[in-house]
């Protein structure tokens, strides 16, 4: 399993795979169709049923549902998702047409709730509920009661957010960076930099809200 420190190998016996420690221990005997090679958060996919994509297009492999292991061979999940996303320690899973979340230690964190959701992301999620998108914890709770029409997604800690046609920055605790307003433009965050225009002049402002230039710029690219 690739990872900084390589602590199982995926093997195949009459057609199943297993994992293997480094010692060529079985830790879990072959049993599966697909055992993902590669590992996050000490989390792997697996799959029974799908089939190998070897062609002029694509080379992978199809899901037809999907479950969870540990790099330690515990079966956290057995195949049974439609949709499976590992983050933060957890899992964003779909079933049917709902998503909802699990922990890696094979419990439910949120079961199957939500039309729409992303992996969550230091401790905190986007969800859609209700037509409008939230930010919750693992418990499920929001983290702040305001909602919004638009959530761009966290990037180095911060997501463009969207609100009756106006814009700002909010950080994954939920504070804002920068107050919605009707900005000429707003950028999301490269290097722990992110960029709006207000009156005509671009401002580059970092993850605290600070503004180290005041002045402004005619043109700004953030990389």
């Amino acid at each position: 399993i690739e990872s900084d420190n390589i602590l199982a190998f995926v093997y195949n016996e009459n057609g199943k795979t297993g994992l293997m420690d480094t010692s060529y221990n079985v830790i879990l005997p072959a049993q599966f169709d697909y055992i993902e090679n590669w590992q996050l958060d000490n989390l792997i996919r697996i799959d029974s049923g799908g089939k190998v994509i070897d062609d002029d297009d694509a080379v992978g492999y199809r899901f037809k549902k999907y479950g969870l292991i540990n790099i330690q061979g515990k079966i956290l999940f057995r195949p049974q998702f439609d949709e499976m996303t590992v983050s933060d320690g957890s899992a964003l899973i779909r079933v049917d047409s709902l998503f909802g979340f699990v922990d890696n230690k094979g419990n439910w964190l949120i079961k199957p709730t939500y039309k729409l959701a992303y992996p969550f992301y230091k401790g905190t999620a986007i969800v859609k509920d209700s037509g409008q998108f939230a930010l919750i914890n693992k418990q499920g709770q929001k983290i702040i009661t305001q909602t919004f029409d638009g959530i761009w997604g966290f990037k180095n800690n911060i997501s463009v957010v969207e609100k009756d046609n106006k814009k700002g920055l909010i950080n994954y605790h939920g504070t804002y960076i920068l107050p919605l307003d009707n900005y000429e433009g707003i950028g999301e965050y490269n290097w722990y930099f992110g960029e709006f225009k207000k009156n005509v002049k671009w401002f580059v402002i970092d993850t605290t809200g600070h503004i180290p230039i005041k002045e402004g710029f005619e043109e700004v690219d953030v990389r």
